[in-house]
């Protein structure tokens, strides 16, 4: 549903584009022409990325991958930077009632690619550092001799043709600063199948918290080949969740498929059965790629992790992916002593960029006397269940958001 739209939108900024150039720099016809025919290239090397990724061409899939999604990304910053720029002439106009002058149009073009600039380089940056945000998570439950949990998060690092080696080398430096008990990976490890082939498993496997590392699968393995992708998280030394859970020292981690890898409502009927399972009295985390909660399942976990939204990646597409997942990002409070927390994700999808969305790593601290975290109210379910077929009573399966991406 969203991929027709994206399309669209995208065809229609790159129409823009063609637009503000053309007229801005006064290009002849043929000079139009020669900038529509760059600019269709440029627009369409994205996609020609994943075509050569898919067929087995990884080096030119790289190439084109740079090229293609950092110009989407300035694709969508330069239509942010055009519109506040047209604004600002609007308010001109408004004010002095003196209609720009044609050398306007050059300055205002000039404008659009200086602001377009500055927001590329903020971006690139603020993508580039990984923040890590700690959040207290209090319990009455026991969890371990040490009285405090250290429960670590990441998700959507998408490893691949965009996030590699170094991406991975600063991530493992921040969560050895850390040293937490247990980590955990919600979903989209890898990007595509170019992410099977980046050589980092060896780093990966060689971090072992104190409890080990748990993973579950999400959109993005699926889309990268389930088989492969699931070896691939085997040799990163995690055990994978597919609807199921672990007991290890007394705390309780269940995990369950992202609906990517079964038909429609299966992922539901999983779900209900994994927490019908599930025993009374044990400190459980649920993993689950997106920030979904089936409604009345709240007091069958303590804690869901989960991931997906990247709160939009670049402003303002956070205001898009939050109509399709009103939690969206932070710390949800579903209950007296139940949260949902929803990461912005450790990496980036596509544009090497992310805009007041900036990548983390969370950090939860378990234990009896942890300060309250508070915590933005639940989401209303909506209207319809899901038709589990074993679900108990006693548990209504209706998710926050029904709709798929």
């Amino acid at each position: 549903m969203l991929f027709p739209v994206f399309i669209a939108l995208y065809s229609l900024a790159h129409v823009f584009i063609w637009h503000a150039l053309a007229t801005g720099l006064g290009l002849s016809w043929s000079g139009r022409a020669g900038l529509g025919v760059a600019l269709l290239g440029l627009g369409l090397m994205p996609f020609l990325a994943r075509r050569l990724d898919r067929r087995g061409f990884e080096r030119l899939g790289r190439v084109f991958s740079w090229i293609g999604y950092t110009w989407a990304g300035l694709v969508l910053l330069f239509v942010m930077a055009r519109l506040a720029a047209d604004l600002v002439l609007a308010v001109s106009f408004m004010l002095t009632r003196v209609p720009p002058a044609p050398a306007a149009r050059l300055l205002l073009l000039a404008l659009t690619l200086g602001l377009t600039a500055a927001l590329a380089i903020y971006a690139f940056i603020e993508r580039s550092r990984i923040r890590v945000e700690t959040i207290d998570i209090p319990t009455t439950k026991d969890v371990g001799g040490s009285g405090i949990l250290r429960i670590a998060q990441i998700s959507d690092v998408h490893i691949g043709s965009m996030n590699g080696r170094r991406r991975i080398h600063t991530l493992l430096k921040r969560l050895h600063d850390y040293d937490p008990d247990v980590v955990v990976s919600t979903g989209d490890l890898i990007d595509s199948r170019a992410g099977l082939a980046v050589p980092v498993t060896e780093a990966l496997s060689a971090l072992k918290p104190r409890l080990g590392k748990f993973a579950v699968i999400g959109n993005h393995e699926c889309y990268a080949g389930l088989a492969p992708a699931l070896t691939f998280m085997e040799r990163c030394g995690f055990i994978v969740l597919r609807n199921r859970a672990v007991m290890v020292s007394g705390l309780q981690i269940a995990g369950v498929d992202d609906p990517a890898a079964g038909r429609p409502g299966e992922s539901s009927q999983h779900e209900a059965r994994v927490l019908r399972g599930l025993p009374d009295g044990v400190f459980t985390v649920l993993l689950k790629h997106r920030p979904e909660v089936l409604s009345g399942a709240q007091t069958r976990f303590d804690l869901q992790l989960s991931g997906h939204t990247h709160k939009g990646q670049i402003f303002p597409f956070g205001f898009l992916t939050r109509l399709y997942y009103p939690a969206h990002a932070g710390l949800f409070r579903l209950a007296r002593t139940s949260y949902l927390y929803v990461s912005r994700g450790t990496g980036a999808w596509g544009p090497p960029f992310r805009l007041l969305a900036p990548p983390e790593i969370t950090l939860f601290r378990v234990g009896p006397g942890r300060p309250d975290p508070g915590g933005q109210p639940a989401p209303a379910s909506s209207p319809g269940p899901v038709n589990t077929g074993e679900a108990p009573a006693s548990l209504t399966v209706t998710a926050f958001s029904d709709r798929r991406s």
